[in-house]
C-alpha cells in the first residue's frame, strides 16, 4: 500500500518544485499488521460498548443522554436532546444501538471498514459534543475515539486481517464498469 500526495495537488512541473515534493509514504507489511490489530481493538471497544445499553429498554444509554443535555457546549443540542431525542427515546436507542453494532461489525471483520470508521468518527464527535464537559469524564476520551476513527478512515486498514482484502481487487476490477462498485471502493 502506498500512500501519496494526489497527482492534482496543484504543483506545476517546474524543476525546483519537483526536488522539494516529498516521496510517497510506504507502509510495511509489519505497519498495516499493526494498523489492522488497531481497527481490531477499536471494533472491540464499540461491540463492548453495546452491552450497557442493550435493548429493548437500552436503560443505560438515558442516562447518558440526560447528561449530553445538561452539559452539552454546543448552543442548541440541549434543546434537541430535551425537545426531539427524549421523547422520542426508543427510536433514538435503537438507531444508536444499531450504528454501533455496525461500527463494530465492520471493525471487527474488516467488512467495508473505512465506511465503519467514518461512522464511529460520527458517533464519537457526537459522544464529544453531548458529554467532553460532563462532570466525570474525561474530554480526551471523546477525542482520541474521533482521531482513531480518522485514523481508520484514511488508511484502509481493513485490507489487512479483514474481508476488505479480499473485497478491494473486486471491487477495484467492478468500478471499470459500474459507478456503484467505484463509490464503494472506497469505503473498503
Amino acid at each position: 500500500m502506498r500512500i501519496s500526495p494526489s497527482a492534482h495537488s496543484g504543483m506545476t512541473n517546474m524543476p525546483e518544485q519537483v526536488a522539494t515534493q516529498a516521496p510517497p509514504v510506504t507502509l510495511s507489511e509489519g505497519s498495516l499488521f499493526m494498523l489492522a490489530l488497531v481497527r481490531l481493538f477499536v471494533g472491540l471497544l464499540w461491540f463492548q460498548q453495546l452491552f450497557w445499553k442493550l435493548p429493548p429498554s437500552f436503560a443505560g444509554l438515558h442516562r447518558y443522554v440526560m447528561k449530553e443535555g445538561q452539559y452539552t457546549f454546543l448552543p442548541g443540542y440541549a434543546f434537541i436532546i430535551q425537545h426531539i431525542f427524549l421523547p422520542n427515546f426508543l427510536l433514538l436507542g435503537a438507531f444508536t444501538w444499531t450504528a454501533e453494532l455496525v461500527v463494530a461489525l465492520s471493525l471487527l471483520f474488516g467488512l467495508f471498514s473505512r465506511f465503519g470508521a467514518l461512522l464511529a468518527t460520527l458517533l464519537a464527535l457526537q459522544l464529544y459534543v453531548g458529554l467532553a464537559y460532563a462532570p466525570g469524564e474525561w474530554y480526551w476520551t471523546y477525542g482520541m475515539l474521533i482521531l482513531l476513527g480518522l485514523v481508520l478512515a484514511a488508511i484502509p486498514a481493513g485490507r489487512r486481517l479483514g474481508i476488505d482484502q479480499w473485497l478491494a481487487p473486486r471491487l477495484e476490477r467492478a468500478g471499470e464498469t459500474s459507478r456503484l462498485a467505484r463509490v464503494m471502493r472506497w469505503f473498503v
